[in-house]
């Protein structure tokens, strides 16, 4: 059994989105997405977002939503998404993926 204390694992970058890894086995990833005011990530394939500080919007194929605090998100298998960080607070999810 891992225990890490993810808190202590948010770091910001001014430059580029910070995407920090919490554990990674043989079937899933789990790590930290950090993102300043403004910065965009984008990724393709299955992941599931939980929103733990700020807000953003999830971009994927035409679909746009809005997301705020405490909300989770999953896109598909094919679906390539971005994570823009809108607000003007910084912005943390847990992302939890496939272990590619």
């Amino acid at each position: 059994m891992d225990v890490i204390n993810a808190i202590a694992k948010i770091r910001f970058n001014s430059a580029k989105p910070q995407r920090v890894q919490l554990h990674h086995c043989g079937d899933f990833a789990c790590d930290m997405l950090c993102l300043e005011p403004g910065q965009e990530f984008s990724a393709a394939g299955s992941c599931a977002y939980y929103f733990i500080a700020g807000a953003g919007v999830i971009k994927a194929g035409k679909n746009k939503k809005d997301i705020d605090m405490g909300n989770f998100a999953a896109c598909e298998d094919d679906e390539s998404h971005t994570i823009v960080n809108s607000s003007e607070q910084r912005l943390i999810c847990m992302v939890i993926s496939p272990h590619r």
